[in-house]
């Protein structure tokens, strides 16, 4: 016969292997953006988390504008996401051109508030029709922290923005080295002994009395 005793260890020790497990869809890479452009008579710009911009239409205003997301995050998986949004300013015609200014910083993973930025540099064009933007490589940037590192991937191809349009800035997060972590199927092939063990060391105990 079963006891409670009995069932309550074994769930208690169920929970402690789910709890050994990661959690997945958890914000586990957590950064932010700066940004800021200048023109080709300048070298160098002031960094804002607000939105920035480039260029003059006839009525003052900027030809192409970058606003940075609050916030951006993604699982322990990495993937896409969403660093901010350019949008241009409807023009018949701009011959002007600049550099775009990006700095990427994460505030996790990593502990004691650690942070890991890094900066790169987008070339601008405006011609009739839109504009086109253009990273200077490396458009892959490594973080490394304690545990492990991830790879931060920018547009490595010139994109086009038409008059009037808009685009989000998007970059892909790849885990690498020990902060990979493995999918549900190979979590459940992994913890599948664990359970098997457990069920047999009960059973061992239960026919022992």
């Amino acid at each position: 016969m079963i006891s409670g005793v009995t069932v309550l260890k074994g769930l208690g020790l169920m929970v402690a292997v789910a709890a050994g497990l990661p959690c997945f869809g958890s914000s586990f890479y957590v950064g932010t953006d700066m940004a800021c452009f200048f023109p080709t008579t300048q070298s160098t710009c002031t960094l804002t988390s607000g939105t920035s911009g480039i260029g003059s239409n006839l009525i003052g205003q900027p030809l192409l504008n970058y606003t940075p997301d609050s916030e951006f995050d993604a699982p322990d998986t990495g993937g896409t996401v969403e660093l901010g949004n350019f949008s241009v300013t409807p023009s018949l015609f701009a011959g002007e051109g600049g550099t775009f200014d990006l700095n990427v910083t994460f505030t996790a993973p990593g502990g004691g508030g650690n942070e890991f930025s890094a900066g790169t540099i987008g070339f601008v064009t405006f011609g009739f029709g839109g504009t086109w933007i253009e990273f200077n490589p490396p458009t892959d940037h490594v973080y490394t922290y304690p545990g492990g590192s991830f790879e931060l991937s920018l547009p490595s191809a010139t994109f086009f923005i038409p008059n009037g349009g808009t685009m989000a800035l998007d970059a892909v997060i790849t885990p690498l080295g020990s902060s990979a972590v493995p999918e549900p199927a190979s979590l459940a092939t992994a913890g599948l002994p664990l359970l098997l063990l457990s069920f047999a060391l009960y059973r061992r105990r239960t026919s022992a009395r």
